[in-house]
């Protein structure tokens, strides 16, 4: 584990770092992924500002002045078991979470929201992109 608290300003300084130098991002982020996206853990909302691929920014609590595409949420337990170096099942990936959050109406799992063509559109590069928050809980990267 990290020394930095989950979703605390250095996590995301050190997460924002990890996906800006991730090879594999370049690949599947490269100059198509601009859709702003939210993290919601628990109480705590963070809008995730992309651009080709990038985090630009990183806003804690984001207002009306703000836009996003769509977000993830769900408690600080199923957050924290998501960004286990290796996490249980059903809260390994975002598509298996959702599916016991929003279709089996379990708990403890993590729900997509906003728009489903914008989701599907960066698929694979959003994936990543919360992958790479397993990597910064875990003291991944040379930073």
């Amino acid at each position: 584990m990290t020394d930095a608290e989950l979703a605390s300003h250095e996590w995301w300084e050190h997460y924002k770092q990890l996906v800006n130098q991730d090879d594999e991002m370049q690949v599947r982020g490269h100059d198509k992924f601009d859709d702003n996206f939210y993290v919601e853990i628990g109480d705590d909302r963070f809008l995730i500002q992309m651009n080709s691929g990038q985090v630009k920014g990183i806003v804690p609590d984001p207002g009306m002045n703000h836009a996003w595409s769509f977000g993830v949420e769900g408690d600080r337990e199923a957050w924290e078991e998501f960004v286990q170096e290796v996490p249980p099942a059903f809260n390994h990936e975002i598509i298996a979470s959702h599916y016991r959050s929003a279709v089996k109406n379990e708990p403890g799992h993590l729900q997509l929201t906003g728009n489903n063509k914008k989701i599907f559109q960066n698929f694979r590069a959003f994936q990543r992109a919360l992958d790479l928050m397993r990597k910064a809980e875990n003291n991944g990267g040379d930073l």
